[in-house]
């Protein structure tokens, strides 16, 4: 685990996918749930700068001869952007972890390991959709089946996925500054999208995110494996993510600006004892590295920190209330 950037597995259809067990390992698994299904196109496409807000669900074209798979729903503003961890796409926003899963009492982060997750009214995307408008997408090489968003050669560096996102919400005609809202792997894509386009970015929400900070709190040794471990790929986890590399970008990049922020960190340790007997964990990322680093994120972007989370790393599959109550406040406090 000492990976835990994400892994894009649909665990309806796969037996789920656990980078930070297996290949952050293994790796954060800075995500891990992936979509089932994609929408057939798009269902009404926003019309040039914002001025209509309509459902969008499927191909969106950015240019460069390239599409980007996409659903957004809902009216308002401004636009609350949901991003996803390390190989997993659009479909997490639309999922919860059962309430009666027995994950939920656990005392350690059980979902990865195989759960009930499934669709519901209560998850963070269609909640969000009932008080602002709200978009999400999926990257390269996260989900197999028709609509796929454009692949690109893997691992890749991050400042492709900072261009994609831009050249996303240029092409939707969504009005800026927004709302983003990552999940692991993406916190590092937004803090740099941040430092990049300041103006566009009104608050921010980070569900349980990587940060550069981590260099701070754990040995060259251990990033070292973390970053190998995320940049491996496979048929079945395909998206692989250079850390050093975004760690680097983000630094040399201007300053983050000053907007609402809200920090979110799972309580539920990773399930090192899980591991196969072979696992060096003394190389690996822990549980207690990435809290600490969690707290150097709150206090660098002198956010309000819930650590009571009652959730493992997908804190918006355990517990997407928390989730959609952190977007409101920041909603309302950019409003």
């Amino acid at each position: 685990m000492a990976a835990f950037i994400s892994t894009g597995t649909d665990r309806r259809r796969r037996p789920p996918r656990w980078v930070a067990a297996a290949a952050f390992a293994a790796v954060l698994a800075l995500s891990s749930c992936g979509a089932s299904t994609a929408g057939s196109g798009v269902a009404a496409s926003t019309a040039p700068g914002g001025s209509a807000q309509h459902d969008v669900s499927g191909l969106v074209d950015v240019g460069g001869g390239r599409q980007i798979y996409t659903e957004c729903r809902g009216e308002g503003s401004p636009t609350v952007v949901l991003i996803s961890g390390k190989g997993a796409g659009a479909e997490d926003w639309f999922d919860v972890l059962d309430p009666a899963d027995p994950a939920h009492t656990a005392p350690g982060d059980d979902l990865p390991f195989g759960a009930d997750v499934h669709r519901s009214d209560d998850a963070v995307l269609p909640s969000v959709a009932r008080f602002t408008r709200v978009c999400t997408y999926d990257r390269p090489d996260v989900r197999d089946g028709e609509d796929v968003t454009t692949p690109r050669p893997q691992p890749h560096t991050v400042d492709f996925d900072v261009d994609d996102l831009h050249a996303l919400l240029g092409a939707l005609g969504e009005k800026g500054p927004y709302v983003l809202v990552p999940h692991s792997y993406a916190g590092l894509i937004t803090t740099l999208f941040a430092r990049t386009y300041p103006d566009e970015v009104a608050g921010l929400v980070m569900v349980d995110t990587a940060t550069p900070l981590i260099e701070q709190v754990v040995s060259p040794a251990k990033l070292a494996n973390w970053d190998a471990s995320n940049a491996t790929t496979s048929p079945e986890s395909r998206e692989g993510v250079q850390l050093n590399d975004a760690f680097a970008r983000i630094v040399a990049a201007p300053p983050m600006p000053a907007v609402p922020a809200v920090v979110l960190s799972a309580d539920k340790p990773w399930r090192f004892d899980r591991l196969p007997p072979e696992s060096d964990t003394a190389t690996m990322v822990n549980f207690d590295d990435w809290t600490t680093a969690q707290n150097l994120l709150a206090a660098d972007l002198d956010a309000d920190h819930v650590t009571e989370t009652h959730s493992g790393h997908h804190i918006y599959l355990y517990s997407p209330a928390l989730v959609v109550n952190a977007i409101r406040t920041v909603v309302d406090e950019v409003r």
